[in-house]
Parts: structure tokens; sequence; C-alpha cells
């Protein structure tokens, strides 16, 4: 599979929301074409893997006790504990992958893919390596991308990439990661108008 077209691209970066929110991200240009999903698997450093293995599991065993009945609430309890402690864990680890160099912050992010300032611009069609560390230990997704745009704002360059090599489960990870951020923002100003209307 070769690289997307500026169209294409433009399309793909529609399919899915973004979420104003700023996450760590590293991006690294790379000169040799976008691997295949064959070889996307084999470059996904090891965290990133156990990052997305825990939150599967976790989500499977939370959604297996809902069937247990009344004990369910405090058996999850417990699972969220055991969790928390692995998560914390797995953060430690995963920030050891964070590459000063190559370190910048999204504006906002999404399914499809992020948007964020640098200093420098990449030229559109860029190929990218990605790695996106999600928010309230949610967890860390690496994958491929290509420079949609690169526009200069004041001294900066706002460039948008759209993920275009990346595993089904670690895109749906950036999804629910960016629902549940969406759904704080809505909440926070849902109270804010009920403090200034009183």
């Amino acid at each position: 599979m070769s690289e997307l077209t500026l169209a294409e691209l433009d399309t793909r970066y529609q399919d899915y929301f973004s979420v104003e929110h700023r996450i760590n991200i590293n991006i690294q240009p790379i000169t040799e074409a976008l691997p295949d999903i064959a070889q996307l698997e084999n470059a996904i450093p090891e965290a990133f893997l156990l990052s997305s293995q825990s939150s599967e599991l976790n989500m499977s065993a939370l959604r297996s006790l809902n069937r247990l009945g009344e004990l369910a609430e405090e058996l999850a309890n417990y699972l969220q504990q055991q969790a928390k402690k692995m998560d914390l864990l797995l953060q430690y680890v995963l920030r050891q992958q964070d590459i000063a160099e190559q370190r910048f912050y999204s504006l906002h992010y999404g399914g499809s893919g992020c948007c964020y300032l640098a200093q420098s611009p990449l030229p559109v069609l860029q190929a990218v390596e990605i790695r996106l560390f999600l928010p309230n230990n949610e967890g860390a997704v690496f994958c491929f991308g290509q420079v949609l745009s690169c526009q200069q704002v004041a001294d900066n360059w706002q460039i948008k990439v759209v993920f275009t090599r990346i595993r089904e489960q670690d895109r749906e990870l950036i999804v629910r990661a960016s629902l549940h951020q969406q759904s704080k923002l809505l909440k926070q100003h849902a109270e804010q108008r009920q403090l200034s209307s009183s």
C-alpha cells in the first residue's frame, strides 16, 4: 500500500471528529516509504503493545462483570484498583519511549489524525512516525502517517497529520480517549453556564 494523495488524506482526516486537547506526541519524519501493516506490527515498540493489550484486557474484564449481578460492583472496584497499579507502571515504562527531540503537543487529535505546532515546517505528504501519549493513563499509540497540511502561524508552523498506518485497536483507543475528553469538556461548559446563570 503506497502513500496517499492529498485529496485522499483530506477525505480521511474528515472521517472522525477531533477534540481540542493538548497531549504529548512525538513526530519523526521518515525517508523510506510508509510500511505496510505487517511492517507496522514489527515496528511497534514493546511498551506500546503492552499498553494496547492492557487496555483491551481491562475493558474485557469489566464487560464480563456486568453478568455477575450484586457482587459485580465490589469485584469491579477491586479490579479497577489493580488496573490502576498496572497503569502506573506502564505509564512509567511509556515515558521512557517519549523522545525529547521529537516531542510536540497537540492542538487537537482524533481517530483520523492530529494537529500540532512546530518551529520548522514539514513538506505536505511527508511520511512520519507518530507516538501519541494519551491523557489520564489511557495508553499510548505508535503508528505512521502523512502530513496533510503545513501552514505558518506567527513564528510557528501548524501541521496536520493523518494516521495512514495504524492498527484498528489503536484507532479505537484514540477515539475512546477523544470522546472521553470531549465529554469532560462538555460537562465543564455546562457547569460554567450553571454558575454564570445563578
